[in-house]
């Protein structure tokens, strides 16, 4: 059970990225490059979360979190008020090396969390 929900908030999370990906910016981007940091966390968690599904082969999902990033970026250049960023792509992939080592680090989460004793009441 707790796989399937890890799962649907997964693809949440994805359905979640790309659409404030495209949508205009929430972040002044004139001030700096405040908003790299919050495409190294996005991604970084992105990665994290699946890769506690995805156990075998994770240098795949990594590669596919970075090919998505920059499928974004290519897209932002159809819209009127994104533009594609070549350091916004390179934080994204920062990102997905930051979520991939956390998860070596942390792995097996849902299966550990399935395990912990249910709250008495």
């Amino acid at each position: 059970m707790i796989e399937q929900t890890w799962r649907v908030l997964g693809w949440l999370g994805i359905a979640l990225t790309l659409a404030v990906s495209l949508m205009p910016p929430a972040l002044d981007s004139s001030g700096g490059h405040a908003d790299k940091i919050v495409h190294l966390a996005g991604y970084a968690v992105l990665t994290f979360w699946w890769a506690q599904l995805v156990t075998r082969q994770r240098w795949k999902l990594a590669i596919a979190v970075v090919l998505f990033g920059m499928a974004i970026e290519l897209l932002q250049g159809l819209t009127p008020a994104r533009q594609p960023d070549l350091l916004d792509a390179l934080a994204n992939s920062g990102g997905v090396l930051l979520g991939w080592l956390t998860a070596h680090l942390l792995p097996n989460l849902p299966q550990r969390l399935a395990t912990l004793p249910a709250p008495h009441r």
